[in-house]
């Protein structure tokens, strides 16, 4: 019997990737200091902080309170009339992880010269809601400053391109929170709460928001819109258990409960984590997938497929296709590829291009 007609064995394949998944884990947080990859060696925020000269992605996932480089980076000094294209990394990753399309990008004269490229670094431990809440604020800030008459037509149409969780951090830039995520958490109605007092900011900036409005085009890849089973996996589990929640944090969340009886649904024991909000099943996800778009963004999807996740579903080895597609995009993509291999994947790459060309 040849190689390519060997019994398929649906329980090793996801031993392989479980190991395959803790063997990077381990790897990443033993990553010693290096130089930056040149694309990134000039990405600097609006005040002035470059990215770390080594990857901290498994500190920021299990320490996101003490992760000090989150911001938009912008790999080069502004160019009014250019497109910002802004990369979003995904879960346990960081901006590094966008080296191969960013020097395919770069590379290509047409893409080189129509848009300027900028990086979103965020702690992945935290919950998305957060990290979209702080790409939000990001995003208007730097438009308020380096564009505050609004003037540059180019930043009038911002791409988003967002992998894994990333995804979900770019669709909540291009929504409307209406009161879904707030009716997920809570059954007292909204305006009932602010009539008794203000809302912590970073709650309510979480959880109550309009879509960015200069934010035109969005690309998902490989984006679990529907939640991904690796969050109920015992990886997930052990994913969850490493967050480490300061206890300022803990204390904090602990006393708005305690303080509050009522105003929470089923609260847990302690905040929740990314790894929390990714499960399927959670109200936080299913109110995520059913949000408002503004009407003129569009929407393209790249999802890989050919591997078996965890539940038994076909997709990218973590998340499935049925939960990588959505109603209403303008394109979508399917390729061979793994989760991470997406992004070195040439026809993902070619496409993610083709995309980019589009008027």
């Amino acid at each position: 019997m040849s190689e390519g007609c060997l019994p398929f064995d649906r329980n090793q394949q996801r031993t392989q990737l479980l190991l395959a998944i803790l063997l990077a884990l381990c790897v990443s947080g033993c990553v010693h200091s290096q130089a930056l990859p040149f694309p990134f060696q000039a990405a600097r925020t609006l005040d002035g902080r470059s990215l770390p000269p080594h990857r901290e992605y498994w500190n920021a996932f299990r320490n996101p309170s003490k992760s000090n480089v989150t911001g938009l980076y912008m790999l080069q000094p502004y160019q009014p009339g250019r497109i910002p294209l802004v990369l979003i990394h995904g879960l346990a990753s960081d901006a590094l992880t966008w080296e191969g399309i960013v020097n395919s990008l770069n590379a290509d004269s047409n893409i080189r010269s129509r848009y300027q490229i900028w990086v979103y670094q965020y702690p992945t431990g935290n919950s998305y809601l957060k990290a979209a809440a702080d790409l939000r604020r990001e995003l208007r800030t730097v438009r308020a400053t380096l564009d505050p008459a609004g003037t540059d037509a180019a930043i009038d149409q911002t791409v988003l391109v967002g992998h894994s969780m990333g995804g979900l951090v770019a669709r909540l830039q291009v929504c409307y929170s209406d009161q879904n995520l707030w009716q997920a958490v809570s059954d007292v109605p909204l305006e009932t709460v602010l009539e008794s007092g203000p809302i912590h900011e970073d709650t309510f900036s979480a959880l109550w928001f309009e879509p960015v409005p200069f934010v035109k085009k969005v690309v998902y890849i490989a984006t679990p819109h529907h939640g991904s089973n690796w969050a109920q996996h015992p990886l997930g589990r052990l994913g969850r258990w490493l967050i480490d929640v300061p206890e300022t944090v803990r204390d904090d969340y602990l006393a708005l409960v305690r303080g509050n009886p009522g105003l929470f649904r089923n609260p847990s024991s302690k905040p929740e984590t990314s790894l929390d909000h990714l499960s399927p099943g959670h109200p936080i996800m299913r109110a995520t997938s059913m949000l408002r778009y503004a009407p003129d963004v569009q929407t393209h999807s790249l999802i890989g497929t050919g591997y078996f996740s965890p539940d038994g579903y076909m997709g990218d080895g973590v998340v499935p296709v049925i939960s990588a597609r959505m109603p209403f995009v303008q394109t979508e993509y399917f390729v061979n590829a793994t989760h991470s291999g997406i992004l070195r994947n040439n026809a993902a790459t070619g496409e993610l291009m083709c995309v980019l060309s589009m008027f």
